[in-house]
């Protein structure tokens, strides 16, 4: 390995080792469920692609390689079943103007004036379950006060992501009433101020690398569909890209991650959020990780696997690579079948930069929980993995 290999491998294994919490840009937008740090993104978005490249994230969640690949001066196509990921994404790399941010400010000031009064407020129509009443009267006003005073869709899908945040901190691992309708008025003030700087920061990371603010949501391309035959999807053809790279975190089998509901006081469920971000739910749990933590619904998902990189392995470039971070419930079985299902879908394992290392392992942060109450588990680690498209013979 020469000295430029060897430099940027070893930047892969800081980061991968690194316990630094997903902040900073627009990441603290909204907590996706199994989110992975931007350092992971930048490192192997810089080391395998280069500025001006397609990059594609078939697993896109909340946005992480999409935001840090725009930061990077690459464009980006990202793709999710859950329209909520979906929502947050696109509100995580649209700009906005300074008639916008006066705009969203006025809107926060005025959703705090009404919170702020001591009065009698009628029951909110929505019959969301679950969710305490001080944050559905937040949430209402929050949101009928956007239709009134925010004009444009992009300006209410903000306020409508902030909503979302201020959702989160107002149930994060409460074990005590949640806040006064007052205290969350001054909250929802702070977070859109937050919210607002965090996306004037990504914005200045494009500009560093040569990507001004109006050209940003023109490079990337986001989908809300399974990532299963996209390749044939006309939207997608249509765009003339054969990615370099393909990045992506999916789903980890027999792994429990709720991705449609919040949790409160870790343990009642409620379908919030997309009472919140307006858009479309009804599916189970399984729909969202690719199959049940049953042994059906582990093939399931490997059928789900083999279909997506089929799919990945059609549209990318032939001399591509594909750089995935999993985790598993149990690696020894689950790793073997994870490599077969990308073998049948065109792939073989390689080594990056010319090391020895096919698999990178990494120690998750924050799942220390879990393992004190198991003691050492699989899920409290994860790999990354590099393939290539077999050659055709």
């Amino acid at each position: 390995m020469n000295s430029v290999a060897q430099s940027s491998f070893e930047r892969l294994r800081s980061a991968l080792v690194s316990s630094r919490y997903t902040g900073g840009s627009t990441h603290g937008f909204y907590l996706y469920p199994a989110r992975f740090s931007p350092e992971i993104a930048r490192a192997v978005i810089e080391t395998f692609s280069e500025e001006g490249q397609w990059v594609l994230d078939p697993f896109m969640g909340g946005g992480t390689a999409v935001i840090e690949g725009l930061a990077a001066g690459r464009r980006v196509i990202g793709i999710d079943v859950n329209a909520l990921a979906h929502f947050v994404a696109s509100v995580r790399t649209r700009p906005l103007s300074s008639h916008d941010r006066d705009a969203i400010k006025t809107w926060a000031a005025e959703a705090c004036a009404t919170l702020s009064i001591a009065l009698p407020m009628p029951e909110p129509r929505s019959q969301v379950r679950n969710l305490p009443r001080t944050v559905k009267d937040a949430v209402s006003v929050g949101s009928a006060q956007a239709e009134v005073s925010l004009r444009f869709p992009r300006q209410r899908a903000f306020a409508r992501c902030v909503l979302l945040r201020l959702g989160q901190w107002s149930l994060d691992c409460r074990d005590h009433n949640p806040p006064s309708r007052r205290k969350l008025g001054h909250k929802l003030q702070e977070l859109t101020k937050d919210l607002l700087t965090g996306l004037e920061e990504f914005v200045s990371q494009c500009g560093d690398a040569g990507v001004g603010r109006n050209e940003i949501a023109g490079r990337r391309f986001l989908l809300c569909r399974t990532a299963s035959g996209f390749h044939d999807d006309p939207r997608v053809a249509a765009l003339g890209a054969r990615p370099q790279l393909v990045f992506t975190s999916p789903p980890y089998p027999r792994v429990h991650v709720l991705y449609h509901r919040w949790q409160v006081r870790g343990r009642r469920e409620t379908p919030a959020p997309y009472w919140i971000a307006q858009v479309p739910d009804g599916y189970y749990a399984s729909h969202y990780t690719g199959g049940s933590r049953t042994p059906s619904g582990e093939q399931k998902y490997f059928a789900m696997v083999r279909s997506v990189f089929t799919s990945v392995r059609e549209f990318m470039a032939p001399d591509g690579l594909v750089v995935q971070l999993l985790g598993f419930a149990d690696v020894r079985t689950q790793l073997p079948k994870y490599l077969s299902t990308m073998s049948e879908s065109g792939f073989e394992s390689c080594s990056p930069l010319g090391s020895q290392e096919r698999h990178l392992w990494r120690p998750v942060p924050n799942r220390k929980w879990y393992a004190k109450l198991r003691g050492a588990v699989d899920p409290s680690s994860e790999v990354l993995l590099f393939h290539r498209p077999r050659p055709a013979r």
